[in-house]
Order: structure tokens, then sequence, then C-alpha cells
């Protein structure tokens, strides 16, 4: 189902990213939800973080590198 991204669930899946809070599997769902599903990509998201959060850089970095680290494993099955 097509998420839209301006809700309150989206900002706890961003800030959960940010912060280390999700297994792959569940930072993998997420990206699908709230990105793929309508028609986004990482840069999206990076924009996302960028734009619209007050998070620290090291923590969306981190966040980034591990969805991409999990899209990567997922992407070998």
């Amino acid at each position: 189902m097509v998420q839209n991204r301006a809700t309150e669930d989206h900002k706890l899946y961003l800030f959960d990213l940010a912060h280390g809070n999700l297994s792959a599997d569940k930072a993998v769902a997420g990206f699908i939800k709230y990105y793929v599903l309508n028609g986004f990509t990482l840069g999206n998201l990076q924009d996302d973080f960028m734009f619209h959060t007050h998070y620290p850089i090291e923590g969306i970095q981190a966040g980034l590198q591990s969805l991409r680290a999990a899209l990567e494993k997922a992407a070998e099955v």
C-alpha cells in the first residue's frame, strides 16, 4: 500500500533510521513503503533528512549507510 510521507509514521521511520533503531528488514520495508511505492529514490530519502529533520549529520549518514547495506543484501537473494 502506498503511504503518504507527510505522516507521523513517516517521521518516526526517519527518526528510527537515523538513530539506529531499525533492523535491516524494517529499514528496507519502510523504504519500500514510503519511497519505492511512491516512485522515489534514496536521494529523496536523503533530501527528507536534510530538509525536514534536525538530526545530526553523523546519524543521517549512518542511517543511509545501513539502509544501503540492507538493500544490497536484499538484492543478493
